[in-house]
């Protein structure tokens, strides 16, 4: 009897204790419980993944909205370069047809050729050399003034020279000030598209050069550019 008893005993006592429950687990419990840490993995990995994506899209954004107002900014900048570079052009532009049109214009002769008679010597003044002495003195009574009040204004001889005059003098003052004038605001108008190209090197640095909208922008600054420089050698011919 204890024979047949102590197995089913010992059996029992194995059963119900924890260590054994523990390190012999029942089949199905345990493959349940195996099945249910597997899921939890699962989906612990695609909410991570998931987080990840949302943070790179969020991200993402973030850079679009943040290169879109930098973008703004620049192009205003950039217009704003343009409209003074215009009205410097125009500026330019005004003095290269003035000066043209001075250099274009017909002169009156200062001086009659030489060997012809001047106009204002009477022909009288040779006769009267010519005569006798009393003849001579009696033309030069009768060239006299009637009356002593009467005064003689000699007109000036189209031989003489003329004193330069000073309304010229002003005048090239005036436009070496304007030229000077002007190749100091493109000087400053060149500095202003240089910061702005150092500030499109940035944004290429962060997004790539492959970004169609800073390309655009690259080559309306080349334009503005190559403005100045036709710019100043417009100007560099004026002087």
């Amino acid at each position: 009897m204890l024979k047949k008893g102590w197995p089913i005993l010992v059996a029992s006592m194995l059963v119900a204790s924890p260590a054994w429950a523990a390190a012999k687990p029942a089949g199905k419990a345990h493959e349940r419980e195996t099945m249910v840490k597997k899921v939890e993995v699962v989906v612990k990995k695609k909410t991570e993944q998931k987080e990840t994506e949302a943070k790179k899209k969020q991200e993402s954004s973030k850079q679009q909205k943040w290169l879109a107002q930098k973008l703004a900014q620049l192009h205003k900048k950039v217009g704003q370069i343009e409209e003074r570079l215009d009205k410097v052009t125009v500026r330019i532009q005004a003095l290269s047809e003035a000066e043209s049109a001075t250099d274009t214009q017909t002169t009156p002769a200062d001086s009659l050729p030489t060997g012809e008679p001047s106009a204002s010597q009477p022909t009288e003044v040779t006769a009267a050399t010519d005569a006798p002495s009393g003849q001579a003195i009696a033309a030069n009574d009768a060239a006299a003034p009637a009356s002593s009040g009467q005064t003689v204004t000699e007109a000036p001889s189209p031989n003489s020279p003329q004193p330069v005059g000073e309304d010229q003098e002003e005048l090239d003052e005036e436009k070496q000030e304007q030229i000077d004038g002007l190749i100091g605001q493109l000087i400053a108008l060149s500095n202003q598209l240089r910061a702005v190209t150092n500030e499109i090197r940035a944004l290429e640095k962060k997004v790539g050069a492959n970004n169609a909208d800073i390309q655009k922008l690259k080559e309306k600054v080349k334009a503005l550019n190559d403005q100045v420089q036709a710019n100043k050698k417009a100007l560099l011919n004026l002087l």
